[in-house]
């Protein structure tokens, strides 16, 4: 097994708007995206300068039935909650200009 020392595990529910917070988003719901996969989350977090990888076959526990995957970002030194909003906005921003 290798070792995660760097990287931080971002869910896809992190981002959901249709969660609740205690369904397992972690953002305020004005950053919520409605229709967020991995691929997404890895381009924002990498568009931001972040290593990312997006990693498949793994069930967020609180909806384990549930596989969409998961993405480990190396956060470089700084919280999963800043790192959180700023791919949040980048995401927001990139599925406005489509």
């Amino acid at each position: 097994m290798r070792s995660r020392k760097p990287f931080i595990i971002f869910w896809p529910q992190y981002f959901d708007a249709k969660r609740s917070r205690s369904e397992g988003r972690r953002i305020p719901k004005k950053f919520a995206i409605d229709k967020i996969n991995t691929n997404d989350i890895v381009k924002a977090a990498k568009h931001l300068g972040y290593d990312a990888h997006s990693e498949k076959g793994y069930q967020y526990p609180r909806t384990w039935w549930d596989d969409p995957g998961r993405v480990s970002i190396d956060t470089k030194g700084k919280t999963k909650s800043k790192v959180l909003i700023e791919v949040a906005k980048e995401i927001k921003k990139s599925q406005q200009k489509k």
